[in-house]
């Protein structure tokens, strides 16, 4: 089979949260969910996550650090 299909988990889109908010937006905010679903970090009885923007990139790697920042940004400025 082809190298690009499928050797690794894929991104879930969802069309209706990209539509409403961007696709960028959407990629990274599921990503985030997908995180915190599996975070065992509490603080103040919140889960959180960290990465630094290098970090996000190596999730994201077609996403130049300047995208994953402004993407995130307008996240926070919803």
């Amino acid at each position: 089979m082809n190298k690009y299909l499928m050797d690794e988990s894929p991104l879930v889109i969802i069309s209706g949260l990209a539509v409403k908010i961007g696709l960028n937006e959407a990629i990274i905010l599921q990503q985030i969910h997908y995180w915190l679903l599996k975070s065992k970090h509490i603080h103040n009885g919140l889960k959180w996550i960290f990465n630094s923007i290098p970090e996000w990139q190596k999730q994201f790697p077609f996403f130049s650090e300047s995208t994953i920042k402004r993407t995130i940004k307008k996240l926070i400025d919803c």
